[in-house]
């Protein structure tokens, strides 16, 4: 907003274009949809409660930005005492790739695990096979 002082307020309003959910991830009937308002989706939400609800302990992350958004909710995550799975091929960065190579480096050595979508398709197919 510093750089672009136009967008303030502009960016992720409810009900504009990049605030939807594209069509392709629609929630279906009983999906629990948590609006977040800051980076992380921890933040001022009913995320925890809901997870802690279900007795989830695992969580992958996808999304945009691996080194905003994504790393604060995971770290958000760690904290709360889940184990936060980053998804490497599923998100995209902010900035220099850097930023995305730190994100990375961190969450595979202090926060969680780091993985790839194929490997994540394949444990939840039930296939063992590489």
């Amino acid at each position: 907003m510093r750089d672009r002082p136009e967008l303030h307020g502009k960016l992720l309003v409810d009900n504009t274009w990049d605030w939807r959910i594209v069509d392709a991830l629609k929630p279906q009937p009983g999906d629990e949809v948590i609006k977040k308002t800051r980076y992380s989706g921890f933040c001022r939400t009913d995320l925890d409660a809901h997870l802690r609800a279900k007795g989830v302990r695992y969580l992958l992350f996808t999304g945009i930005a691996t080194n905003v958004c994504v790393e604060s909710t995971a770290r958000d995550a760690y904290f709360a005492e889940y184990w936060p799975i980053l998804v490497e091929d599923a998100m995209n960065h902010s900035g220099p790739d850097f930023t995305r190579q730190a994100t990375l480096w961190n969450f595979e050595r202090v926060f969680g695990w780091v993985t790839r979508s194929d490997q994540v398709c394949r444990i939840l197919s039930g296939t063992t096979e590489k």
